[in-house]
């Protein structure tokens, strides 16, 4: 077993990311980090046991249930903000989607839109 963790940048080594996203995860999804003198801005220590259970429960899985939400909100208090912004990127996408899979018949009618006001214009003279 290997001991405990005394910096960001062991922790970050640990769990294979960069110092700001460990201090990130630390602020957004409760990473286990625990700093001895209790000051917000104080050193850092972490015990890798705790890292590895709290990634295999880590609220960023795809498999996460759903009845942990409420748990995640209260652990994490940025994660619902996230999820919601996250549905409304994807409704955007979709909508996105929609728009441009019409665009090459919307530019098929305006290419033959001219031949079709020069026929009218013959016609109605």
């Amino acid at each position: 077993m290997q001991g405990i963790l005394n910096s960001w940048k062991e922790i970050a080594a640990y769990i294979g990311r960069g110092v700001r996203t460990a201090q990130r995860w630390e602020r957004d999804l409760a990473l286990p980090v625990r700093r001895p003198r209790g000051k917000k801005r104080s050193a850092v220590i972490a015990v890798p046991s705790e890292i590895d259970a709290w990634l295999r429960r880590c609220p960023t899985r795809d498999d996460e249930k759903e009845d942990r939400s409420a748990e995640n909100r209260s652990t994490a208090p940025g994660w619902e903000k996230t999820r919601q912004e996250t549905r409304q990127l994807f409704s955007g996408a979709e909508m996105l989607h929609d728009t441009t899979s019409k665009l090459p018949a919307n530019m098929q009618r305006a290419a033959t839109l001219p031949e079709k006001m020069a026929r009218n214009r013959i016609a109605s003279n």
